[in-house]
């Protein structure tokens, strides 16, 4: 019996394992979070190659794009999303762990179909120059807040982008994370991702 249960148990581990590599694989590919929660337009599915020249997927945060620094928005790049596409979504957020909910530090929406990069420090402000919207964060004001896990803590950083089919008609006031996602539903027809690690000081 007791070969048989750790046979088992071994057999478990395995399987483990093996969920937690795929789980890294798919992020290191780009697999936005968000993209299981949102069903696609028809006919989207195409990724996205999101980059940054502040750092690589998978890298480490300088403390300038963090509360420990200058608190400013890193700059995001893109490929031209697909035929139809309206509009581009930026939402950056640690998915951390035993949380109903992400915390949300960045949400950038109605970005021109133009467009293939946000430059680094953004204006908090909730409508930007461009036409695009900055909906709330874990503060609930506009813009981008940076990192702060608590020291001795480190934690992923998710930027994911959307190209959509249309611009959301949202009021920045009450664009929190879950208005963005509702509104976004079956209007996504590519997106991309990167992770990013911070930790805590």
């Amino acid at each position: 019996m007791s070969k048989i249960i750790t046979k088992t148990i071994g057999a478990l581990a395995v399987v483990g394992l093996f969920a937690t590599s795929a789980y890294a694989q798919g992020q290191a590919a780009g697999s936005p979070v968000l993209a299981r929660e949102l069903a696609p337009a028809r006919g989207g599915s195409s990724r996205l190659l999101v980059t940054s020249t502040a750092f690589t997927s998978g890298g480490l945060m300088d403390d300038r794009f963090t509360q420990n620094g200058e608190n400013m928005s890193p700059p995001i790049s893109w490929n031209k999303g697909p035929s139809g596409t309206q509009s581009y979504v930026v939402i950056a957020e640690d998915p951390g762990v035993n949380r109903p909910e992400p915390i949300v530090h960045w949400i950038i929406y109605n970005i021109p179909s133009t467009a293939i990069r946000l430059p680094g420090n953004i204006p908090t402000d909730a409508t930007l120059e461009n036409g695009a919207s900055q909906g709330k964060n874990i503060r609930g004001t506009a813009g981008y807040i940076g990192p702060k896990p608590p020291a001795g803590e480190t934690h992923p950083y998710v930027f994911q982008v959307f190209a959509l089919n249309a611009k959301l008609n949202l009021d920045p006031a009450n664009a929190d994370r879950n208005a963005v996602i509702n509104a976004m539903k079956n209007r996504v027809l590519a997106s991309g991702s990167f992770v990013v690690n911070y930790a805590g000081k």
